[in-house]
């Protein structure tokens, strides 16, 4: 009698096996074709806009760099530009406004040198900056920090705190939608220095408080 479920169990695995076998071969697919789903002719930004779809893949993983050199090889063929990343703010009534890696305002060496103390005071609390959302390989004399901190709602957010006295509540303003590293950089800084962080996206608005908190519950 015991030998009866024999069959069946093995019935059961060998459909178990072709079921993973078949999640597999559909997720083999959708990698192999993200990068096209991604790209949109019609969408002039939507190469770095949908990058947020495979920014959760492994950074090392096989998968994320075939995604990411089909992206550019098509961004090379079809002649479409990426678009740079630009960060508006208020200080004394003035907008400054700062782009991606930017070094052109007079007080660059302050607002750097603000980064520095900042990310050596996250890294002292436990912060791990997200390589996941760098969708390019890191060139010679990079690292994953100097990249993440060139992001320019960090720029902006940097400037308004070497400000005396530190503005309690900081405006900005981005063109493109602000990235999962920045969003957490941001509630963990409101907390830090003790100022709300109000940052409206092209996603969005997102009001980081002073207990570390975003008013979009990190759904965005």
């Amino acid at each position: 009698m015991k030998f009866e479920r024999i069959p069946m169990k093995i019935n059961y695995l060998n459909d178990l096996l072709t079921y993973n076998k078949t999640q597999r071969m559909i997720y083999d697919y959708q990698i192999s074709n993200m990068a096209s789903c991604v790209i949109d002719n019609n969408q002039k930004n939507s190469l770095l806009y949908n990058s947020v779809l495979f920014s959760k893949i492994d950074s090392t993983s096989n998968e994320r760099e075939k995604i990411l050199d089909k992206i550019r090889l098509y961004r090379k063929q079809s002649g479409n530009k990426v678009v740079v990343g630009k960060s508006l703010t208020m200080v004394d009534k003035e907008i400054v406004e700062f782009v991606v890696n930017d070094k052109s305002h007079p007080q660059s060496t302050e607002i750097y040198a603000e980064l520095n103390r900042l990310t050596i005071e996250l890294l002292k609390d436990g912060y791990i900056f997200d390589s996941r959302w760098i969708s390019r390989k890191l060139r010679k004399g990079e690292t994953v920090i100097s990249v993440l901190c060139s992001h320019s709602e960090k720029l902006a957010l940097a400037f308004n705190l070497i400000q005396k006295p530190i503005p309690s509540l900081i405006n900005i303003k981005n063109n493109l939608r602000l990235c999962g590293d920045c969003h957490e950089f941001m509630k963990r800084v409101a907390k830090l220095r003790q100022c709300e962080i109000l940052i409206s996206d092209a996603n969005g608005i997102h009001r980081f408080k002073t207990n570390g908190e975003c008013s979009c519950k990190d759904h965005f």
